[in-house]
């Protein structure tokens, strides 16, 4: 997983699950991103979930992004949702290099 995917407004759907209204973008089988962008805005990767099953905890992830104020779109790889928030700290930052 790298690199970056510049979301079209256009291309933005909607995911019902549980009562929530997500924003959703649906990238068939391209490599996932790191992070998606928005109209300017940085949306870093934060959790991966399979197709089969994830309204069953998908819901809690969610709910947990936004109490913590930031706000989510989901975006399908694939078999996989992916789960893209602002203002979550990306994977891998803080750690130090490979020696």
């Amino acid at each position: 997983m790298e690199g970056v995917h510049e979301v079209h407004p256009d291309s933005i759907g909607t995911l019902y699950t549980d009562g929530m209204e997500l924003p959703y973008v649906e990238y068939g089988q391209m490599e996932p991103a790191l992070k998606l962008v928005l109209d300017g805005e940085d949306y870093w990767y934060y959790r991966t979930l399979p197709l089969k099953g994830y309204g069953a905890v998908l819901p809690r992830y969610i709910s947990q992004l936004e109490a913590e104020g930031h706000k989510p779109i989901l975006a399908r790889y694939g078999t996989r949702i992916y789960i893209y928030a602002t203002g979550v700290t990306p994977i891998g930052a803080g750690k130090p290099p490979a020696a």
